[in-house]
């Protein structure tokens, strides 16, 4: 019957120690899942990313998604994604090279709005 007379409600951003330096928040914090802040910024930025492979052609698209696993599949190699193509090795870092450098080109513009640097 004492218990809930003595117990007061408290704000999660009241200290909890004498120190001042522990926030009630930073003990109810889950460390082990992403904050939303983290998970609307990758929805953006993946976002950003469809967009800009949608300006690659075919060849180039499918290069970029093969070698950073973009379709949630492993990162290839460039032999790999040569045998695929049936192109050699050092013609896919070729293409690879101008496909990246056409997704900064595209990304630049994106690069004040977003956290972390796209390019």
């Amino acid at each position: 019957m004492l218990i809930p007379l003595l117990m007061k409600e408290r704000s999660i951003d009241e200290f909890v120690d004498h120190d001042e330096g522990c926030r009630l928040s930073a003990l109810l914090a889950d460390k082990s899942t992403a904050s939303q802040e983290d998970r609307i910024y990758g929805q953006e930025v993946r976002s950003l990313v469809r967009e800009a492979l949608v300006s690659l052609d075919e060849r180039e698209r499918h290069i970029i998604r093969n070698r950073f696993g973009l379709l949630g599949g492993k990162e290839l190699t460039l032999e790999e994604i040569g045998k695929s193509l049936g192109l050699s090795r050092e013609r896919v870092r070729q293409l690879e090279r101008d496909a990246k450098r056409k997704l900064r080109e595209i990304l630049q513009q994106y690069q004040g709005q977003v956290r972390f640097s796209l390019v």
